[in-house]
């Protein structure tokens, strides 16, 4: 027996449950450069002392310029070292792939080969020795090598972006770089230099 209302169960049931499955396949996709869009980078630049001699935010929602200013950039710069957290499993080939959807030809080639420490020093790759059974976030790596953490969290940029917070967006992704650039100092067992001096003078560049 199928009541009126069993088959009303049974229809919000089946909606919820592809709601769900939207959420999730909309989640996935935001890490995926097929789909999602940069609006943000952020860079900080350093001697070969470590030296701090910058800190620049590109930002907004032409991802065209956005792209094409980062890598005349670096282009200038063409530096020899390049330090994240996840970047050779992220940042940098959904940077790749943006570029290659934009036709933003990239100013320099960066090897994203894997097991070594140059050109891109990856802090989450390097700490676990390359095992993803040992990959920690970079927030909970900061606690465990005492560097000083960032605001917020990355779950809030897309509502941040929503409610025209374009600035803070640019000034959190330099907190972030710092807080990468604090763990490889602590990981090479160098005293980080204060976030203060380090984004002193952030230039902060709205790409429209």
């Amino acid at each position: 027996m199928f009541s009126e209302t069993e088959g009303d169960l049974f229809a919000v049931g089946q909606a919820e449950e592809q709601h769900r499955l939207d959420e999730e396949h909309y989640e996935k996709s935001s890490f995926d450069g097929t789909f999602s869009k940069i609006i943000c980078i952020g860079l900080l630049e350093f001697s070969d002392n470590l030296d701090p001699r910058g800190a620049t935010s590109w930002y907004g929602g032409n991802e065209h310029e956005l792209l094409l200013a980062f890598w005349s950039h670096l282009g200038q710069l063409r530096p020899s070292l390049f330090i994240t957290h996840n970047g050779l499993g992220f940042d940098l080939p959904f940077i790749k792939k943006r570029s290659i959807i934009h036709q933003v030809k990239p100013t320099m080639e960066i090897n994203l080969a894997k097991f070594r420490a140059e050109p891109v020093y990856d802090t989450m790759a390097i700490w676990s020795n390359w095992d993803n059974r040992g990959w920690v976030k970079l927030d909970v790596l900061a606690r465990a090598l005492n560097v000083e953490s960032k605001s917020g969290s990355g779950s809030q940029v897309a509502q941040m972006w929503t409610d025209g917070q374009g600035k803070e967006i640019a000034l959190y992704c330099l907190q972030d770089t710092y807080v990468t650039y604090g763990c490889y100092c602590r990981m090479n067992f160098r005293q980080p230099i204060s976030r203060d001096v380090v984004l002193l003078k952030p230039e902060l560049i709205d790409v429209g």
